[in-house]
């Protein structure tokens, strides 16, 4: 629905002013506290903004590393040309903020051009470009490398003879790099040119490790001497296709095993010597350093800068870093786990074949001991199973968790019976499983969502309890407890939905609960009872980056990038933001503070909009750039699940956090800066919660 004329339009009694000069649309959305679809007012460049505000650009500006070693392979590179008595001419893909272009300019290029694609991006590459004082010499072009034209009067005048581009993630050739560098060697660049960068070397580690394997497998869990059994085409499924990406070198190395030494296992040459295969097998034989089952591969890469090797950019954790006492912290190339699709259990000393395979955007991983024939799929494989695409890592994990599954079991001991009926509230959750077979009569579970539904049917028939419970297909909106064949008397949930983003989204069980109540004539107890939200200040050792202004990066002015990010920040960005923190770490400024607390056997609609403002302590001297956030649910008086810390917090000390849930992180603006205090202060967290309309906003504004 568009509208090009100045309006008043109401929606779910909302008034919004629509602008004469900007085109404007409504668009459904899922509200994640209610589960409900409503309205909601966007810009016609909400969605450039978005990609703007969303984008790795600053992180990777602000990653000096990369930034000082693509200098100096550029420096290399142009210094090889001249001593060659040629002029040097530079092609950058990709260009982005200009800034390897720049490089490239003030290093003495000849000419250089550079392309982007992203047409905001090219927009304010062009306005750096000039407020640096290099538009005579670099020519920027607002289009895809694979569209420009050679030629007089053309994009490019000429062919270049060295070619600078970034088009790469943390799977190396997920952005399609593979096809860029094939056409810019086949149409852009001359036969002999030179590369930054000039090949990309990918390794790989073997690791055994109850925690990878959690991410990855659903293991039985053990119910008072009885089994919930996983089905055996879970158990026997490689699992989804897509990377593990995260950060690993956060993973606590008493988490895991080392099987193999970091293995090379391809070699991306991007000089253009021969066309980069779009398809590609490697299969290395290593030597078992330890025992135990192959559960995960361990991957990353580096960049040699120069043609002579001598300029390494290595992604590599840290106990494989060429210097690990001098890593560069980066989100936009972090590592990777791939789960092999061979489940092996080997022996220290045993000879073992790693077998890679590479398409054109993507990568896959097995094991073998003998031959390789028909173990790794030619083609990149999918989840037969499904569940590994129902679930995301660390729901998968989490169903397995023994401290959740322990207060689950717990809770459900003390209020189930053999005349128990139970109503299961939770996407693809195991709980219904967990209640029959500690003995309730019968258990309905509600699971609108296709490929939820099908997995549980599936654990449901692998154990044999058809005749206890009963998967319902209906939406909540149009479940009637008198339609049951039994009366519900518990109603209970992890609670997780698919829908929900941040912890408290998963409120959304209070107003499923209560909408079923209303249909029942009968008194219905509701487990968790009581969800509260937690806050505390914090400093966050490197996370602060995605959002801190750029100022100047190596000598070069990059304000006009900042200006189009907050501008673009503002407008779409939420105050908070989801993050697995045990990723990211940080320290406690000050203790944790109750931020909100909802009664879920409340009524929903007798509870009136709340407005409160709480004080985050922040203690001493200590350090604090931000608010780290999370839910606990109570289930009975000492039994809770919490999606925060799992240790006690201390102040100045690094806070541990769950490894299967994301937290709730607010920023405070260009947290470059970190903000000390020489006395005890506060950051003030201002809360307005309107139930009726499912709004929950926060505000946050430091006292000094």
């Amino acid at each position: 629905m568009l509208f090009t004329n100045a309006i008043r339009y109401n929606v779910f009694g909302v008034l919004f002013q629509i602008s004469k000069s900007r085109m404007s649309t409504f668009v459904s959305k899922i509200n994640r506290l209610t589960g409900k679809m409503e309205w909601d007012f966007r810009e016609e460049d909400y969605d450039y903004k978005q990609e703007i505000a969303r984008s790795a650009y600053a992180d990777m500006l602000h990653d000096t590393e990369r930034n000082q070693l693509y200098y100096k392979g550029l420096e290399i590179a142009i210094s090889r040309v001249r001593e060659q008595g040629r002029s040097v001419h530079v092609l950058d893909i990709g260009t982005g903020t200009g800034l390897l272009s720049m490089m490239a300019a003030r290093l003495g290029a000849d000419t250089v051009h550079a392309c982007e694609a992203f047409k905001p991006m090219a927009d304010c590459a062009l306005k750096i470009i000039q407020q640096n004082g290099f538009s005579d010499k670099i020519k920027l072009i607002p289009k895809r490398s694979t569209d420009l034209t050679v030629g007089e009067g053309l994009d490019l005048p000429h062919r270049c003879n060295i070619l600078v581009t970034e088009v790469f993630d943390t799977e190396l050739i997920g952005e399609g790099g593979i096809g860029t560098f094939n056409h810019a060697h086949r149409e852009l660049l001359e036969d002999d040119c030179i590369v930054v960068p000039s090949v990309s070397n990918m390794y790989v580690q073997l690791v055994t490790s109850d925690l990878v394997k959690r991410w990855n497998q659903v293991p039985d869990i053990s119910v008072k001497g009885s089994r919930v059994t996983s089905p055996s085409e879970i158990s026997n499924c490689g699992g989804a296709p897509s990377l593990h990406d995260l950060q690993l070198d956060q993973l606590p190395t008493d988490t895991f095993t080392v099987l193999t030494q970091p293995t090379q296992v391809f070699r991306f040459d991007f000089t253009g010597k021969s066309p980069l295969p779009c398809d590609n097998t490697s299969v290395i034989e290593c030597s078992m350093l330890d025992t135990g089952n192959i559960d995960g591969i361990f991957m990353w890469w580096d960049l040699e800068m120069d043609p002579d090797a001598k300029v390494i950019l290595s992604c590599a954790p840290r106990w494989s870093h060429p210097t690990p006492n001098n890593m560069q912290w980066r989100d936009h190339w972090m590592q990777a786990i791939y789960y092999p699709y061979s489940r092996l259990t080997v022996s220290k000393g045993e000879i073992i074949k790693i077998i890679s395979k590479h398409d054109e955007y993507s990568l896959w991983f097995d094991v073998a001991r003998e031959s390789v024939k028909d173990i790794c799929p030619e083609e990149r494989p999918i989840c037969g199973c499904m569940s590994h695409i129902t679930y995301g890592r660390s729901r998968m994990a989490m169903l397995t968790d023994t401290h959740r599954n322990n207060v689950y079991i717990q809770t459900l001991e003390k209020n189930v019976t053999s005349d128990t009926v139970c109503l299961c509230i939770s996407d693809g959750s195991l709980l219904p499983l967990i209640a029959a077979r500690l003995g309730c009569k019968h258990i309905y579970t509600v699971e609108p969502n296709h490929m939820c539904n099908r997995t549980i049917r599936d654990f449901i028939k692998c154990n044999q309890l058809e005749d206890r419970i009963t998967v319902l297909d209906k939406n909540m909106e149009e479940l009637n407890l008198n339609d049951l064949s039994h009366k519900i008397d518990l109603i209970i949930g992890e609670p997780v939905f698919q829908s929900s983003v941040l912890p408290w989204d998963n409120m959304c069980f209070w107003y499923l609960a209560q909408h079923v109540i209303k249909s029942s004539s009968n008194q219905i107890k509701i487990l968790p009872g009581k969800m509260t939200i937690y806050g505390c200040g914090v400093n966050y050792s490197d996370l602060w980056k995605i959002r801190a202004d750029v100022d100047v990066c190596e000598g070069f002015n990059l304000q006009e990038f900042d200006k189009i990010i907050q501008m673009s920040s503002l407008e779409v960005d939420e105050t908070i933001e989801p993050q697995p923190l045990w990723e990211y770490p940080c320290t406690a400024s000050g203790q944790p503070v109750e931020i909100l607390s909802i009664d879920f056997t409340q009524n929903v609609d007798q509870i009136s909009s709340i407005n409160k403002t709480m004080a985050v302590n922040i203690v001493g001297t200590q350090p604090c750039n931000g608010v780290a956030l999370w839910v606990e649910f109570t289930f009975e008086d000492n039994l809770r699940i919490s999606t925060g810390p799992t240790q006690p917090i201390r102040i100045g000390d690094k806070i541990i956090w769950d490894y299967n849930c994301k937290q709730g992180v607010h920023l405070f603006y260009n947290n470059r800066k970190l903000s000390t205090t020489s006395e005890n202060t506060e950051i003030e967290v201002y809360v307005n919660f309107v139930p009726s309309k499912g709004d929950l906003d926060f505000r946050f504004h430091p006292k000094w």
